[in-house]
């Protein structure tokens, strides 16, 4: 079968098309809940061409049961997945043959191209767009490649600039009239939305954020870029258009006794949220990186976690002494290996919502704790992660650290890339304050 033979050759693009998604399931990996004495393979379906129903397709594990560790396994299989997946995402299909396959892939490709020239034959000999002709064209060039968060987002400070441009007539101007003066008067005239509570009760409209402003001003300069990468606007001018300075939020650590307080209110009422706590202290983690991880993602027996963060696609944390003894708690040999290891559901299980959902769910969840303890808005979940750095360090520099051979050592724990990077974050939070300096004063104020 093709896909079997392009497999072999690791080939690892990753293209996607929506309308090959009806034809198969997305394949994933059986780890037999961790047992490496029992076979691991890849599993899928794919729909039968004559009954139209999905059938499962044979097990793919090539030499996956040879190796003798999970995360060896693991590795060896998700690799497998991953180009399988590319494959099937591509038009491949096990009921082929390399030569029907490779045929009917290059006659849809074919079919394409013409319409493909055609719209660039037509905007490349286009001299005049109106605003919204040209900002949807940048839109539609700009949006396949961000990712869903990130185009949610951004898609939704394009329609708030596209409405202002309707109510000041302006959408029907060609985009070569569109001027810098109306960037930043928009810009400056952004109110924030209101919820319909706000609306009824008669609010008035808020100004955003500085951060805010700055954030919308970065999408329209992505848009502006691209028309001018295109030759429809002579120049980017919102590059020009200064961004404001920003005082961005601080989250303050807690102290020891508000940790203390912390955890005896949730011990009595909400213990899963300390558990929610414990993954992001003992593995330095941010909450989002908690609600991505999932029972594969956990090798007790290396004692490592595999974590996708925003700095590496797949980021290894060892799993110390403290966080064993919580992850044991949860039995997590009972659950699939797909399940999410924290979710709403207080066990884990599959939690198919978007990440910005879920660890907003938990973020609530604290505000009643902070509610309850009378802390104010500058502590937040993320003030866990500072409390912990804070702590490891001044615990270094007790145990006759020098600052340098501290901050090395702690730089392996909250994966910062560099120690002026440490050095910066450690004195926001607080952790590097002075001494006692009292004896260097020479006159009394």
């Amino acid at each position: 079968m093709r896909i079997f033979e392009l497999l072999l050759k690791n080939e690892y693009e990753n293209e996607y098309d929506l309308s090959n998604l009806k034809h198969y399931s997305e394949p994933k990996v059986y780890t037999a809940n961790g047992d490496i004495s029992k076979r691991w393979y890849v599993y899928f379906s794919y729909r039968n061409p004559e009954t139209g129903k999905l059938k499962r397709q044979p097990p793919i594990y090539k030499e996956a049961n040879k190796l003798k560790t999970k995360t060896a396994r693991l590795e060896y299989l998700t690799t497998i997945k991953v180009v399988l997946s590319s494959m099937l995402k591509k038009g491949y299909s096990p009921y082929e043959d390399a030569e029907a396959t490779d045929k009917r892939l290059e006659s849809q490709k074919k079919k394409r191209k013409p319409s493909i020239a055609k719209k660039e034959l037509v905007a490349s000999q286009r001299k005049q767009y109106t605003v919204k002709e040209a900002l949807e064209f940048a839109l539609s060039q700009r949006k396949p490649s961000w990712k869903k968060k990130t185009a949610s987002t951004l898609t939704g400070h394009y329609k708030k600039f596209m409405k202002w441009l309707e109510e000041n007539k302006l959408l029907d101007n060609d985009i070569k009239d569109l001027k810098k003066r109306d960037i930043s008067l928009f810009l400056n005239t952004i109110k924030k939305a209101q919820t319909k509570k706000e609306i009824l009760q008669g609010k008035e409209l808020e100004t955003i954020s500085l951060k805010t402003r700055n954030n919308f001003r970065a999408t329209l300069s992505l848009l502006f870029a691209q028309l001018e990468d295109d030759e429809i606007i002579d120049n980017n001018f919102i590059a020009k258009i200064r961004q404001v300075k920003s005082t961005p939020k601080k989250n303050k650590p807690f102290s020891k006794e508000q940790i203390i307080d912390i955890r005896n209110y949730l011990d009595k009422n909400d213990p899963y949220l300390r558990t929610f706590i414990q993954f992001m202290s003992y593995a330095f983690l941010r909450n989002v990186e908690v609600c991505r991880l999932q029972v594969k993602d956990i090798d007790l027996e290396s004692k490592r976690l595999y974590v996708r963060s925003k700095t590496a696609p797949l980021a290894v944390v060892p799993i110390i002494g403290d966080l064993e003894n919580v992850i044991r708690k949860m039995k997590l040999e009972n659950y699939a290996p797909d399940d999410f290891v924290i979710t709403r559901f207080e066990q884990p299980a599959i939690w198919d919502i978007d990440e910005g959902n879920k660890t907003n769910y938990f973020s609530n969840k604290f505000r009643v704790v902070k509610k309850a303890l009378n802390l104010s808005n500058e502590y937040t979940l993320y003030s866990i992660r500072h409390t912990a750095a804070t702590n490891i360090y001044n615990h270094l520099l007790t145990q006759g650290k020098s600052e340098e051979g501290a901050l090395m050592q702690l730089m392996q724990i909250t994966r910062h890339k560099s120690k002026s990077g440490l050095r910066n974050y450690l004195r926001e939070i607080g952790a590097t304050l002075p001494k006692d300096y009292s004896d260097m004063y020479s006159i009394e104020f």
